[in-house]
């Protein structure tokens, strides 16, 4: 075959020359790509991110078209659970506990992948977590209530729980205690001091506590009224009041004596009190106890006193004719019947009832008989109300 002829031809001004590629040797140690150098930088180049946080990396290629990007935690692509992970954005996020060996997050070129650059990162574990209480101590009755509050720091999440002697919630033995940390102290004394923790949420290792004493109730009892006077055989009704106890029942004593006697005054379980027959030597004192602590008692002075006596002197004007004496009539109503109260012909004219009862009115009336015996008609009425 014949071989074909170059022809050179020249046009003024212009000489046209043939050229064929040829590849340039790159100077760059991250890698090449078509002849030329592709490099990879990483931002940040080192950092600390504490377990469980985020870390945003970014990275920046040259040297070539292709600036896809892949992300590696200790040359595991996309990371794992012990590293941590990376997303396709260079979002990083560090592992829930401290890794075992240092971590570099590298950011691997996907045109050329000996490109590449590596950010070293320092796991931290978590700032501790801190819980106080409020208040550190307290005392209460049984049944009583008191409010406690806690403050979290270390954490976004505040959350606790409420234990009493280590029971959540706590139990009727050692008292309850609420989600917001009102505690309610039993009925009964427990064994004493009761330990009201809060936990927190996010670390149950990390908790405070208070110590709560738990006292008996204090019963009070009040009387009414305080001060009486009684004439003797008649009554008088107590009353009382008891706080602070489960059961408001109480004892009655007279002087001492449960229910009283015969000398000082007896009274019944509903606290009717009544005098003795006659006045007692000595002061009478009415007790009101308290049934559930009988150490809580509340007393009256009580005055026995002899009743007052009561009469109605009755005058009244000489008949004009003569008379042998004067009969004294007596009624509850102002319109009879009357009954006549006195034994004999009153010779004067004056006579004293001393037979009337304390609270009742009476209607008197007197008539004249003479010497044969015959009694005139009523005088006219007066009316006497008794004290």
């Amino acid at each position: 075959m014949k071989s074909p002829t170059l022809t050179v031809v020249s046009v003024v001004g212009f000489c046209l020359f043939l050229c064929l590629p040829v590849a340039f040797a790159g100077s760059s140690s991250n890698g090449h790509h078509y002849g030329r150098t592709v490099s990879v930088k990483i931002s940040p180049g080192a950092c600390t991110v504490q377990v469980g946080q985020s870390q945003q990396f970014a990275a920046a290629i040259s040297g070539t078209n292709n600036t896809a990007i892949n992300w590696l935690v200790n040359g595991i692509l996309g990371g794992n659970s012990t590293l941590g992970t990376i997303s396709s954005s260079g979002m990083y996020g560090a592992p829930s506990a401290v890794p075992p060996s240092q971590v570099a997050v590298t950011a691997q070129s996907n045109a050329q992948s000996t490109a590449s650059a590596s950010a070293t990162v320092s796991i931290t574990p978590p700032p501790p977590i801190s819980v106080s209480i409020s208040p550190t101590s307290a005392s209460l009755q049984v049944g009583q209530s008191s409010q406690f509050s806690a403050t979290v720091s270390g954490t976004s999440n505040t959350g606790v729980a409420w234990l009493v002697n280590g029971i959540l919630g706590g139990s009727f033995a050692v008292g309850t205690i609420s989600s917001s940390g009102m505690y309610a102290a039993p009925s009964a004394v427990p064994s004493n001091p009761v330990a009201v923790t809060v936990q927190s949420n996010a670390q149950s290792t990390s908790s405070a506590s208070a110590t709560v004493l738990i006292l008996p109730a204090t019963v009070s009892v009040s009387i009414s009224p305080t001060n009486s006077s009684v004439q003797v055989g008649q009554s008088e009704q107590f009353s009382a009041t008891v706080s602070g106890a489960g059961s408001s029942a109480v004892n009655w004593l007279v002087s001492g004596i449960p229910g009283g006697n015969s000398s000082a005054g007896t009274i019944t379980s509903a606290g009717l009190y009544t005098a003795p027959a006659s006045v007692p030597s000595g002061s009478v004192a009415v007790t009101a106890q308290s049934s559930a602590n009988p150490s809580s008692s509340a007393s009256a002075s009580v005055t026995i006193t002899q009743p007052v006596p009561h009469y109605v002197s009755l005058a009244w004007t000489a008949s004009s004719s003569s008379v042998a004496g004067y009969n004294i009539y007596r009624g509850a109503q102002s319109t009879g019947p009357f009954a006549r109260i006195n034994s004999f012909l009153e010779p004067a004219t004056a006579y004293t009832d001393n037979a009337v009862v304390s609270g009742q009115i009476y209607y008197y009336a007197t008539t004249a008989v003479d010497s044969s015996g015959l009694e005139s008609g009523y005088s006219n009425l007066a009316q006497a109300v008794i004290p």
